[in-house]
């Protein structure tokens, strides 16, 4: 249960634990206890949790996490026997840990809080449906090795064709909503300048696979490219570590360091899509000042029961836009924003397919795991 002792470089942790934990209301009750035993003794502050079932979610502020997490569970295992009245083979795995920086404080409690958890304070906060994700998925990609790409250093790197990478989501721009709109569901982040998405899954893609025949966002496609701005100029970067980049291939370099021409291509691609971004946010931040847009869930109901498959997006109210006064309107259909809108709308018939794909992976996990 306990972990190896590893270098705290925030105060601030967000600790996530699965196992046989609870059977009901009162062995919860005896956790939180015990967990407030140890705030005094170890210098700790309790500033969330989720408590579940088979998992757990503690956002904690203390250095000493290691004996915390020890004595916690020791302690709880033993009274929580004590109580049922015979012993039960613990089945609670090692714990993960994530340091939180002060610039992620608000996120942890907003999704602690959305969640259905305890949080010290309360806090009035949208996430958008990346951040969402990323906290619920717990980490941010780490696997993935963001570099500029240097000729070299990689000059003997090749590019062939691998796996897309597995996102539950994937950016795109206002002109690629027209191609996405048959297979994929079109939604809006709630970001201060909204972002375009499409939705692919909960925690991982299961719309895009070998039998897939609609159209793959360019910023999958692009993938392990991507272009960073640094000091107002577009830099060439790559994913390392991916597959894509391991073997032969494509070279990216030619033997006197200039870009191949498959890379040059790559180069104008990445540009021109850039270039796409960038009039895609300058017409999603009017839509969203035009104040149509409305938060969605994507819910599913089970015996008159809601459940919550995924939150944090919005959708484009079709009453709003009616209201919007003619001269928005005309300037919306001059622009190309109405069929944009549109085609968004019109995507949202995938929901119900992505609902149920959703559905039946998660069951397929439950079987396989008992």
């Amino acid at each position: 249960m306990g972990r190896a002792v590893r270098e705290i470089k925030s105060e601030m942790v967000l600790i996530k634990q699965k196992g046989n934990f609870f059977a009901d209301q009162s062995e919860k009750d005896l956790y939180v206890e015990i967990l407030s035993s140890l705030t005094q003794k170890y210098d700790m502050e309790i500033l969330g949790y989720i408590l579940e079932p088979n998992s757990i979610s503690l956002f904690l502020k203390s250095l000493n996490i290691p004996k915390i997490m020890q004595e916690l569970n020791s302690t709880f295992i033993r009274n929580r026997n004590k109580a049922r009245g015979y012993i039960q083979e613990s089945d609670i795995k090692r714990y993960e840990i994530r340091d939180v920086f002060i610039n992620e404080f608000e996120d942890v409690l907003a999704f602690l809080q959305q969640n259905g958890g305890y949080t010290f304070r309360s806090i009035d906060k949208n996430l958008s449906l990346a951040k969402k994700i990323e906290i619920q998925n717990f980490k941010k990609r780490t696997e993935m090795k963001i570099v500029a790409l240097n000729s070299e250093v990689h000059n003997g790197v090749s590019y062939h064709q691998d796996a897309l990478p597995n996102f539950p989501f994937a950016e795109i721009v206002a002109s690629e909503a027209f191609f996405c709109e048959k297979d994929l569901p079109i939604v809006f982040t709630n970001d201060v300048v909204p972002k375009l998405l499409v939705l692919l899954g909960r925690n991982e893609n299961l719309i895009i696979d070998k039998n897939y025949k609609g159209y793959v966002p360019a910023i999958l496609q692009n993938y392990p490219f991507t272009l960073a701005k640094v000091e107002d100029k577009n830099i060439l970067c790559i994913d390392e570590d991916a597959p894509q980049l391991k073997g032969k291939g494509e070279k990216l370099f030619k033997k006197n360091e200039e870009p191949s021409e498959f890379l040059q291509n790559t180069i104008n691609a990445m540009q021109n899509y850039n270039a796409q971004l960038e009039a895609t946010q300058k017409a999603l931040e009017e839509i969203k000042k035009a104040g149509i847009l409305i938060n969605k869930e994507l819910t599913v109901s089970d015996n008159d029961k809601k459940i919550t498959l995924i939150k944090g997006f919005s959708v484009v109210s079709r009453k709003k836009l009616n209201e919007l006064d003619d001269a928005t309107l005309a300037d919306f259909v001059r622009k190309g924003y109405v069929s944009l809108i549109d085609a968004h709308i019109r995507s949202l018939t995938n929901l119900e397919n992505l609902a149920g794909r959703i559905l039946e992976n998660e069951s397929k996990k439950e079987n396989e795991s008992k």
